[in-house]
């Protein structure tokens, strides 16, 4: 069952009727009904044994700088790039991809150049006040040979690159991907 929408209109059908729940006047009858009873008054000496009752607060926000929030988006870029060091061992050991090439074989794997370059926006969000942007470069690495064990022997010089960007969201104060 479906909720039945006017066309060319933002709010439901239902939406005034919302309206007048919430917002509906509250009769002066209505009032005495529902005023609180009075309670007997307690004693002085048994309020007195009892600690005052504190309002439970929750702590105020932290602010978090940009400046701190840089400084943990550039140590999560560092790991990150880590990562992306590792993955290209992996490539280089067991994703080489060998095709024929005017040499006979051509061998190639995925690598990174290890510079990065990283920006942190603020955002409206209160979820997510910022997002960050680190910019690296994937490079092909590539080796030709006569033969396929020539072509995966080496040695692998970059033969291509590109540029890669990747945004992360800073939330509940860490780095997510």
């Amino acid at each position: 069952m479906g909720v039945t929408r006017v066309e060319n209109s933002r709010f439901s059908i239902f939406f005034p009727y919302l309206l007048l729940l919430i917002f509906s006047p509250v009769s002066a009858a209505d009032q005495q009904d529902a005023a609180p009873t009075k309670q007997p008054a307690k004693s002085a000496r048994v309020a007195a044994d009892k600690p005052a009752k504190t309002k439970i607060t929750t702590p105020p926000a932290v602010e978090l700088s940009e400046e701190s929030v840089q400084t943990s988006f550039d140590v999560f870029t560092i790991e990150w790039m880590k990562k992306l060091s590792d993955a290209e061992e992996f490539h280089r050991t067991q994703d080489v991809k060998v095709n024929p090439s005017p040499e006979g074989f051509a061998a190639e794997y995925v690598g990174y150049f290890p510079h990065r370059y990283i920006v942190v926006k603020r955002t409206d969000s209160k979820e997510t006040p910022f997002v960050g942007i680190l910019t690296y470069f994937e490079k092909t690495m590539r080796c030709a040979g006569k033969t396929k064990e020539e072509a995966l022997k080496g040695p692998f010089q970059p033969s291509n690159s590109q540029q890669v960007s990747e945004i992360f969201r800073f939330t509940k104060g860490k780095w997510i991907y």
